[in-house]
């Protein structure tokens, strides 16, 4: 009778366990050894990442999903705002899904050395139909800063 107790407790438990909601992780954003972690659910306002202006610095802003796996029916964007709501025009690839780069050069030649940027995403769905019924908002990641 305790061993089909015990079976009874442990089944229950284990159950409980996967119906528990997982925990969400955030975007990393990195770039020249900076990184901070974002939240799509959150205030992210006051999340800034500092970049250095340096003429010939071959290194990424680099944008890391690790919930890439449950957007599976999404395709996620980014973009760079300047303080009057002007797109930088900053293309942003992608080679392993999840994460999603642009290089530190196009940023510079678009962006003004002392000025703040806003980096954005949005998630549109991948099915046309299902496209054309959502609305799509962007949300704000963090803000950069060009020294």
């Amino acid at each position: 009778m305790k061993k089909i107790f015990l079976l009874l407790a442990l089944f229950v438990s284990i159950q409980n366990f996967a119906q528990e909601e997982a925990v969400k992780m955030p975007f990393r954003i990195s770039a020249q050894g900076n990184t901070i972690d974002v939240y799509l659910d959150s205030n992210n306002a006051k999340k800034t990442l500092t970049i250095t202006n340096k003429k010939e610095d071959a290194s990424r802003l680099i944008i890391m999903n690790p919930d890439w796996k449950k957007e599976a029916d999404f395709d996620r964007s980014f973009t760079l705002v300047s303080d009057k709501d002007e797109d930088l025009q900053i293309s942003f690839m992608s080679r392993m899904k999840g994460t999603s780069y642009a290089l530190l050069t196009d940023i510079f030649a678009k962006a003004q050395k002392g000025k703040t940027y806003q980096l954005y995403t949005i998630a549109t769905p991948t099915d046309p139909a299902i496209a054309a019924t959502v609305r799509v908002r962007r949300i704000l990641l963090c803000s950069i800063v060009v020294k």
